[in-house]
């Protein structure tokens, strides 16, 4: 059947798929109709990461948003950014989303040729660019000026790209490795929010051994199994949910023995976004859900290890390692 076929099949995925498409279609009315009309804002492009990039809402599912400007940061005007912050807020209020996280401390508009120069650097995080370029490329979906999104995702692309003119030897090192680099990241922010008792860690936790996993090897696994590493493969990557790219690096393996396996894969990641409902805000889990939680994450990631050490996944298997 082929794991994308067995993917569109699934009930689950296809459900919280459209209600996040249906919900993108609201948020992307309220941005046209708030500053759709205003010509200074055409070089502005807004896009949702979390929950509505993955495709995998839920009922208690938040608005993550991010702002990416044309402009130099330096060119960027106060007055500017005060509006537009306004309107998201706004917008988030009257579509009753969840107050946004850390008091919006990440709700900014971002310099998109800042962001792109910073590629590579050390400080490029220092401001936050590295987790929204990897945002950008990993889970979003535009809901504001798709035609300036679709720039910024190619140029972005472009730049991992930059020393593959004339070489048949190519690989995609440049790339894996920065989205390695941000998966080392979100696991070690962990270690520091879990010391903070003012704050959800086992939440948090639960999402680092599913979501945030499958946003980031999901996406690993097609680019270390595609057949072509070309820019219109990956480009064409980033219109996909990090679920669906899992099943298409799957698909490129050509090998049905994990079929049973990868339903069972679907299944272990509905239930978590199922005890995620459930738990709502909550830090802790209830004591009779504690002894599944401990199964689900080895159940996730040993399918996803299995995916990635695949026999015919020989070019690329050691870079993940050194």
């Amino acid at each position: 059947m082929g794991y994308s076929e067995i993917l569109k099949g699934t009930d689950s995925f296809r459900k919280r798929n459209e209600d996040a498409l249906r919900k993108i279609d609201k948020i992307r009315e309220e941005f046209k109709k708030n500053i759709g009309g205003i010509t200074r804002y055409g070089n502005i492009s807004v896009f949702c990461a979390g929950s509505l990039g993955r495709g995998d809402i839920g009922e208690y599912s938040d608005l993550d948003i991010f702002i990416l400007s044309e402009e130099k940061g330096c060119n960027i005007k106060r007055i500017d950014t005060l509006e537009l912050l306004a309107t998201a807020i706004d917008i988030n209020k009257r579509l009753e989303y969840p107050e946004f996280s850390n008091d919006g401390k990440y709700l900014h508009v971002y310099s998109f040729p800042d962001m792109l120069d910073a590629l590579g650097a050390p400080d490029d995080d220092v401001r936050n660019l590295f987790t929204a370029r990897m945002l950008l490329l990993l889970e979003s979906r535009p809901v504001f000026n798709d035609e300036l999104y679709k720039k910024y995702i190619d140029r972005t692309v472009k730049k991992y790209f930059r020393d593959s003119v004339g070489k048949k030897s190519f690989r995609l090192l440049f790339l894996i490795n920065d989205i390695l680099r941000y998966w080392r990241t979100i696991c070690l922010n962990y270690e520091l929010v879990r010391n903070d008792q003012s704050k959800p860690w086992r939440k948090k936790n639960i999402n680092l051994k599913f979501s945030r996993m499958l946003t980031v090897f999901g996406t690993i696994m097609p680019l270390i199994a595609t057949p072509s590493p070309n820019r219109e493969a990956i480009e064409a990557l980033t219109k996909k949910t990090p679920m669906e790219r899992l099943a298409i690096g799957l698909d490129y393996l050509g090998d049905n023995s994990m079929e049973e396996k990868f339903k069972e894969f679907l299944d272990v990641y509905e239930e978590f976004l199922k005890l995620k409902e459930k738990m709502k805000s909550k830090p802790a889990l209830d004591e009779s859900d504690d002894s599944r939680v401990k199964e689900m994450p080895e159940i996730f990631s040993w399918f996803l290890y299995d995916c990635l050490t695949h026999r015919k996944i020989k070019k690329y298997r050691k870079y993940l390692i050194l």
